[in-house]
């Protein structure tokens, strides 16, 4: 009678021990499956438009992206676990601009603004200098204003354009790759 006791005692104790692992893994270890390569491509492509991703490899719980564009070619850190981009490091600017810029012959003094108390771009990042030019091709005209700014989770230059008397140019420009994200004239 003393074993059986015993016995129905350890079962009982054994139940609940396992009755406990197995409500916290249904209910409380909430672990996210990890992105598809097909999620992770379609997450850089929507971000960086008119890129081409030349390699996309999982590495644990990370998947590591290299893309290309007319600026350079990156590389991309996105979790897996979260699909979101952790880090974007620019491994081989293209063109880099090196004193032979072409400055519109209608404006020979070619004033820039003064650089505001804003944080300065990581070394990945565009220039200001840079960001002007890209804007100058998009909408000729004289820079009124330029800031590194952040709009949803990417880093942008915006830069003020006076085209003449009456009309000005916003234009939002991604830090990194350099792609014109909005244009708005006023």
């Amino acid at each position: 009678m003393k074993n059986k006791k015993v016995f129905m005692t350890l079962f009982a104790g054994a139940f609940l021990v396992l009755s406990g692992a197995a409500i916290y893994y249904l209910f409380f270890n909430k672990t996210e499956a990890l992105a598809t390569e097909t999620e992770v491509r379609d997450l850089v492509e929507s971000q960086y438009s008119g890129s081409i991703i030349t390699s996309l490899e999982q590495k644990d719980e990370f998947y590591e992206v290299y893309m290309e564009n007319d600026m350079g070619e990156y590389e991309l850190t996105v979790d897996g676990r979260t699909s979101e981009i952790t880090s974007l490091k620019l491994v081989n600017r293209k063109g880099a601009t090196g004193g032979g810029e072409q400055k519109p012959t209608d404006d020979p003094v070619d004033e820039q603004p003064e650089e505001p108390a804003t944080e300065e771009p990581a070394a990945s990042m565009l220039t200001r200098e840079e960001a002007i030019e890209i804007a100058k091709r998009e909408v000729p005209g004289r820079v009124e204003d330029i800031e590194l700014d952040e709009e949803d989770g990417i880093k942008v230059y915006e830069v003020e354009m006076e085209v003449d008397d009456e009309s000005e140019a916003t234009i939002l420009i991604n830090a990194y790759t350099g792609e014109i994200l909005s244009l708005t004239w006023d």
